[in-house]
C-alpha cells in the first residue's frame, strides 16, 4: 500500500524540528513526521511519501531546500517548490498552492502505481490533497488539526474585527476551504472526542464521510521515564545527556535554588495559550513561590522586536509580569530550546525535582505535551476544556482545572506538589498508561485497519494504479509519455517554432492586432520576413470560431497558437486543436451553475446572448449602465467572495464582465505554456489594450500597451515594472514600436523594411 501525506506549511524536517520557532512550526509537524515514520514500519505499507514545501531562503536551514529526505527505507519527505523562494507564513501560501498540486501530480506520474489514499493535514494541505486525490482517483482523507471557525470566535472575543481577521489570517478563505475539504473527504481523522463534538460542530460533515477518533502517539524512545538515569547500566543516547547538562545550566542562570520542584510550561507565545494566567497565579501565591520554581519556555526567540506583533505582545507581557511580581531568581524564561532532545530532558528534569507540567491554555485541542510529560513521569495540571479530558480518563496522570479560576489553579498545583502520594500515583500512572494508550504503533494499526475496511483497500500494491486519462496534469518524464499523443498533436509544431525563434509575441486581437488594416499588414510583413525568428500568437476574449473568422477576413496565416475565450481555451498546431491539458487544469473547482445563479438577480447586469459569447469555462455579461462602472467591480467581487466559490473576475472595455475559473486568464494560460514549452521569458512578449489583457501584460515576459488603450490599463504606468512599455503608436503599429523598444527590431525599422 502506497500512502501520500501532505503538510504544506511550516518547517518540516525529520530531526531537530524547530518546534515553537513560529506559529506554523508546531505540534502538527511532529505529528506527521512520527506518523509517516511509524506507518513505514508496517509490512502492508510499501511506501509513504510526505509532501511539503521546498524553501530556498538564507534565513532558514539549508535542510529545507533538499528535494528528498529519507525517513526510512520506504518513507521520505518530498519537497515541492512552489511560490517564491522565501519562507512564508501559511496565510501567504494560498495563491501558490495550485503549483504544489501540479508538483505532486508530476512526481506521482513517474511512479508505477498511484497512492491508495491521499491524506492532507491542515486546511492548505487539504486544499492540495483533495485535488490530487480527485485527479488520481483515490480516497482523500482530511485532518484539520486546527479549525478556522473556533479561531475566529476566539479572536472576536479578544477584540478583533472580522475585517482584521481576514486581512491578517485570510480567515474566510480558510473556513471556506475547510468546509470544501469536508465535502470532498472520504475520511476524517480527529484526535479526541472533544475535537469532534466541539470543534467540528459548526461545520457540516456529510453523512458519507467515515470519521475516526485516533489519538496521536508519543515517541517513547525519546520520552523515557525520568528514573532511567538512576538505573545502573542503562544505555542513554549521549545527545540526551548533553541536552540535560545544557538545560540544567540554562535554568541555573535564572534560578537561585534550582533544586526546588519545577513548574514547567512549554508552548508558543500565543494569547490562546494563556501563559499570563499561570505567571499571575504563581506570582500571587506565596505558598507556591516558597516551595517551587517556575520555568516558561515560550517558543524560540532571538530578538523580541523582530517577532510577529502578537508574539511580541505575549512575550512583553510575560516579562512585565515577571517584574511586577518580582519573580527574579524564582522564574526562568530561556530563549532557546531544541524539541528533539531538550524538551524530553526538561520534562525529566522537572520530574526529578518532583515538579509538574502546566498547560493553562483556554482550550487545548489535544494536549500532546501533557502526554509527553506523562510518559516521562511528570504529572500535569491542564485546562479542562478540550483534549486533556481524554488524557486524564485514559492515563490518570494529571488533574483538570478551570484556568480562568485563579484560586483553583493555585490550589490544584499546590496539592500536586505538596502531597507526595498524589504526585507518585500520577507519575507512575502516566509512565504505565501512556505506553498503553498513546503509542504511534497503536495509532497506525488503527489507521491502517480503518482505511482498509472503509475504502476496500488491499494490503499489497495500490488499488489505484495511475490512469493516463487522470494524469493529464502531471509533468516529468513519464508524464511526457502519458501525454505523448497530446503533445505530438498539439504542441510539437509550435514547440519547434518557439525554440527556433528569437521572439514570441502573443497579442490581443480587437483593438491591438486589428483596428487599422495598414498597420496590421506592416506587422505581418515583419513577422513573415523574419523567417521564423519572430513567432506570432494571439490571446483574445473571442471564441475560437470568432478568431478563425478574423484570420479569414484579414488573411492572417501561419498562427499556431490561439488563447481564446479570455484564456479559458488554448489551441495549438497548424490545425489549432484544443489543448485538453489546459482544460483539465482550469476545470478544478469550477462551479458555473452556482456562479451564474449568484449573478442572475442583479438588475444592472445582463447575460450576453450573442453566439459564441459563453463557453464551458466562461460566463460573460454586459453592464446595462456604464455610468457607475467604478463601483461595479468591488460589488461583484464582494458578492462572489461571500459565496466562497473559486473564481476569476475580469472587466474590460468599461462594460464587459467575464467570470472564469480561478486558474484561468490570458496571463495564466501564457504562464502555463511558458512552463510547458520552457520558453525563455526574455524572448516572450505580450501586447494588449484593455482590462482583460492586464494579467498577461504584467505576467511572464515583457508587456506592450498600444496607444489606443482603454483607461483600465492606465494605472499600470505607475507600476515599478519596467518590463511594461506604453507605446504612443496605435493598434499593430504599437506592437512594432514595442519590439523596437525592447531591441527585437532595430530602432529605425518600419513595416516591410524588415
Amino acid at each position: 500500500m502506497y500512502i501520500q501525506m501532505i503538510s504544506a506549511h511550516g518547517l518540516v524536517r525529520s530531526e531537530r524540528i524547530e518546534m515553537g520557532r513560529d506559529a506554523d512550526t508546531g505540534g502538527q509537524i511532529r505529528y506527521v513526521i512520527e506518523l509517516v515514520k511509524t506507518l513505514a514500519e508496517f509490512p502492508s505499507v510499501t511506501q509513504v511519501d510526505l509532501f511539503t514545501r521546498l524553501i530556498r531562503d538564507p534565513e532558514v536551514s539549508d535542510d529545507y531546500r533538499l528535494e528528498f529526505e529519507q525517513l526510512a527505507e520506504n518513507a521520505k519527505i518530498v519537497r515541492i517548490p512552489f511560490g517564491p523562494d522565501a519562507y512564508l507564513p501559511k496565510e501567504e501560501l494560498w495563491p501558490f498552492l495550485d503549483e504544489m498540486v501540479e508538483g505532486i501530480l508530476s512526481y506521482t506520474s513517474r511512479l508505477p502505481d498511484g497512492p491508495a489514499v491521499v491524506h492532507g493535514h491542515y486546511t492548505d494541505a487539504g486544499y492540495v490533497g483533495r485535488q490530487v486525490a480527485r485527479e488520481l482517483g483515490c480516497p482523500f482523507i482530511f485532518t484539520g488539526h486546527s479549525l478556522g471557525i473556533p479561531k475566529l470566535n476566539y479572536l472576536l472575543n479578544e477584540g478583533w474585527t472580522k475585517e482584521r481577521a481576514n486581512e491578517v489570517l485570510k480567515i474566510d478563505r480558510r473556513i471556506s476551504e475547510e468546509q470544501k475539504c469536508l465535502d470532498a473527504a472520504a475520511g476524517l481523522v480527529v484526535s479526541t472526542n472533544h475535537e469532534l463534538d466541539h470543534q467540528y460542530n459548526e461545520y457540516c460533515i456529510p453523512s458519507g464521510v467515515s470519521t475516526q477518533v485516533i489519538p496521536p502517539g508519543t515517541d517513547l524512545e525519546r520520552f523515557f521515564p525520568f528514573y532511567d538515569y538512576e538505573i545502573p547500566g542503562k544505555e542513554i543516547d549521549e545527545r540526551f545527556k548533553q541536552s540535560r547538562t545544557r538545560m540544567l545550566q540554562e535554568l541555573s542562570r535564572f534560578l537561585v535554588d534550582p533544586q526546588r520542584p519545577l513548574i514547567l510550561a512549554l508552548c508558543r507565545p500565543d494569547r490562546r495559550k494563556n501563559i499570563q494566567s499561570l505567571i499571575q497565579a504563581f506570582g500571587k501565591s506565596h505558598d507556591l513561590q516558597a516551595i517551587a520554581n517556575l520555568a516558561i519556555f515560550a517558543g524560540i526567540r532571538k530578538d523580541i522586536e523582530s517577532m510577529p506583533e502578537n508574539e511580541q505582545q505575549v512575550l512583553t507581557d510575560i516579562l512585565l509580569l515577571m517584574d511586577r511580581y518580582d519573580l527574579y531568581g524564582k522564574m526562568a524564561i530561556p530563549k532557546q530550546h531544541d524539541s528533539e532532545f531538550d524538551v524530553p530532558e526538561l520534562y525529566r528534569i522537572a520530574a526529578g525535582t518532583r515538579g509538574l507540567f502546566v498547560n493553562s491554555a483556554f482550550i487545548e485541542l489535544f494536549g500532546l505535551t501533557a502526554i509527553e510529560a506523562s510518559a516521562t513521569g511528570l504529572p500535569f495540571v491542564a485546562t479542562e476544556n478540550g483534549g486533556p479530558q481524554d488524557i486524564v480518563q485514559n492515563c490518570h496522570s494529571g488533574l483538570l482545572v478551570d484556568v480562568t479560576d485563579e484560586s483553583s489553579l493555585i490550589s490544584t498545583m499546590r496539592d500536586v506538589l505538596t502531597v507526595p502520594a498524589r504526585w507518585r500515583e500520577l507519575s507512575e500512572s502516566g509512565i504505565n498508561l501512556v505506553r498503553k494508550h498513546y503509542s504511534w504503533e497503536s495509532h497506525c494499526e488503527h489507521y491502517l485497519n480503518w482505511i482498509k475496511t472503509a475504502f476496500g483497500l488491499s494490503v499489497g500494491k495500490s488499488s489505484f494504479p495511475i490512469d493516463p486519462a487522470n494524469a493529464m496534469l502531471a509533468g516529468g518524464e513519464n508524464a511526457s509519455k502519458i501525454r505523448k499523443a497530446s503533445h505530438s498533436k498539439h504542441m510539437q509544431s509550435f514547440a519547434e517554432q518557439v525554440h527556433e525563434a528569437d521572439a514570441v509575441i502573443i497579442s490581443d486581437i480587437d483593438g491591438t492586432l486589428i483596428g487599422d488594416d495598414a498597420k496590421l499588414l506592416r506587422l505581418l510583413d515583419v513577422v513573415r520576413n523574419s523567417h521564423g525568428k519572430i513567432v506570432l500568437g494571439v490571446a483574445s476574449g473571442r471564441s475560437i470560431e470568432l478568431v478563425r473568422q478574423v484570420f479569414e477576413e484579414y488573411r492572417i496565416q501561419d498562427i499556431h497558437l490561439v488563447i481564446a475565450s479570455v484564456g479559458t481555451e488554448i489551441y495549438l498546431g497548424p490545425q489549432l486543436e484544443l489543448l485538453t491539458d489546459w482544460s483539465h487544469h482550469i476545470g478544478c473547482e469550477w462551479h458555473p451553475h452556482d456562479l451564474s445563479q449568484i449573478l442572475s438577480d442583479l438588475p444592472w447586469l445582463e447575460r450576453q446572448t450573442e453566439p459564441h459569447t459563453q463557453g464551458p469555462f466562461k460566463l460573460s455579461y454586459r453592464l446595462r449602465d456604464q455610468d457607475n462602472t467604478q463601483f461595479v467591480y468591488p460589488q461583484l467581487q464582494g458578492l462572489l467572495d461571500r459565496s466562497s466559490l473559486p473564481y476569476n473576475l475580469i472587466m474590460s472595455h468599461g462594460n464587459l464582465v467575464d467570470v472564469l475559473p480561478a486558474r484561468a486568464s490570458k496571463g495564466q494560460a501564457i504562464q502555463f505554456l511558458s512552463e510547458q514549452l520552457q520558453i525563455c521569458p526574455t524572448k516572450l512578449f505580450t501586447a494588449g489594450d484593455s482590462g482583460n489583457d492586464i494579467d498577461m501584460l504584467c505576467g511572464v515576459g515583457q508587456g506592450i500597451v498600444v496607444g489606443n488603450r482603454s483607461t483600465e490599463v492606465e494605472y499600470l504606468r505607475e507600476s515599478v515594472d519596467t518590463a511594461i512599455y506604453f507605446s504612443d503608436e496605435e493598434f499593430a503599429a504599437g506592437i512594432l514600436d514595442g519590439l523596437r523598444h525592447f531591441g527585437v527590431l532595430p530602432k529605425g525599422i518600419r513595416g516591410n523594411q524588415a
